[in-house]
């Protein structure tokens, strides 16, 4: 039987001003680094997954933004081999939790992955904050955390996706993957990203990369000097390959739904326009940059750096609605 329901009773939704500002986010809150929660090791649920299990592990958890007091489903993702990404099926795996204030991981429930390698976590509904979702497998100890913010109405964000947007190419990722290097970073990327931060707005990084990319992703990013989360990769190659605008689109939406006011978005591809504009977002709003920078309607970032933008939009935008 699942007690959530006093696992989580500090967490618990209270009572608030309607008119209250939202809570500014908190990056060095997001950035603090924790050692993984201690839990014993065991026997394999199913056999047969000791044959994989000696490969390099590509686990993730999908990161969720979720609005004060809505029930969110969490979805854990384990995969091994960097070329089969053969799925852990049907094996144990445990949830742990950490809010931003917390001293050590609390342990929430334990799951059971399906056929597609995804074991999934269901939380009531919150208080406003930042989360750590931490997924570890008994049976050969390894594991992948993750990020869960709960936000109140109308927190401002601003959305970057990642591969020739942050980064210089979107050849860039297959260092991040391999681990052989590290993507080089546009321009001013930092810059432009830290910028935004320090105004208070809620960082957003939407990526089409694929799910397996998300763990060099989150290293390139702690590389960076940003923040890991709220990070979003696609769930499967079709989507990234062949869906990508539909797919941002649903997402920014999404997001919105919950809370979020994304205020300015960033992107390089045309899908990304694409996507930014039939969102809603203003063509004010929607910036691209590189070989394809004003395309469908969005307004273009020239010389593929952020260096002139910084100093022309950024330098002198507002700071966030929040406290």
């Amino acid at each position: 039987m699942n007690n959530n329901k006093w696992l989580f009773a500090p967490l618990l939704l209270s009572a608030a001003s309607a008119f209250a500002l939202p809570q500014c986010p908190q990056p060095h809150l997001m950035e603090q680094r924790f050692e993984a929660p201690s839990f014993e090791t065991g026997k394999y649920t199913n056999w047969s997954n000791r044959f994989i299990t000696w490969l390099p592990s590509f686990h993730m958890i999908h990161d969720e933004i979720v609005a004060v007091g809505k029930p969110v489903t969490v979805t854990a993702k384990f995969d091994y081999g960097s070329v089969a990404h053969k799925d852990l099926e049907f094996e144990t795996v445990k949830f742990y939790i950490r809010g931003q204030n917390d001293a050590q991981w609390q342990y929430v429930s334990t799951a059971t992955t399906n056929s597609d390698g995804k074991a999934t976590l269901s939380l009531p509904g919150m208080s406003a904050g930042q989360y750590r979702i931490y997924a570890g497998v008994p049976a050969d100890g390894s594991g992948t955390e993750g990020f869960l913010t709960v936000v109140e109405p109308n927190t401002e964000a601003v959305l970057f996706d990642i591969d020739g947007t942050l980064t210089e190419s979107d050849a860039e990722q297959i260092g991040d993957y391999t681990g052989i290097d590290y993507a080089d970073a546009k321009d001013e990327a930092y810059t432009l990203a830290r910028s935004y931060l320090d105004l208070g707005y809620q960082p957003i990084y939407l990526t089409a990369r694929v799910y397996w990319y998300a763990k060099g992703t989150r290293k390139w990013l702690s590389w960076m000097g940003l923040p890991q989360g709220y990070l979003r990769t696609s769930l499967s190659n079709e989507t990234s390959l062949f869906r990508t605008a539909e797919y941002k689109t649903e997402q920014i939406n999404q997001l919105e739904a919950n809370g979020i006011k994304i205020v300015r978005a960033y992107g390089n591809a045309k899908t990304d326009a694409e996507a930014f504009i039939k969102s809603g977002l203003s063509a004010s709003q929607s910036f691209t940059i590189g070989k394809d920078a004003g395309h469908y309607g969005t307004t273009p970032i020239l010389n593929n750096s952020y260096a002139d933008h910084i100093a022309t939009h950024v330098s002198n935008f507002p700071n966030a609605n929040c406290q």
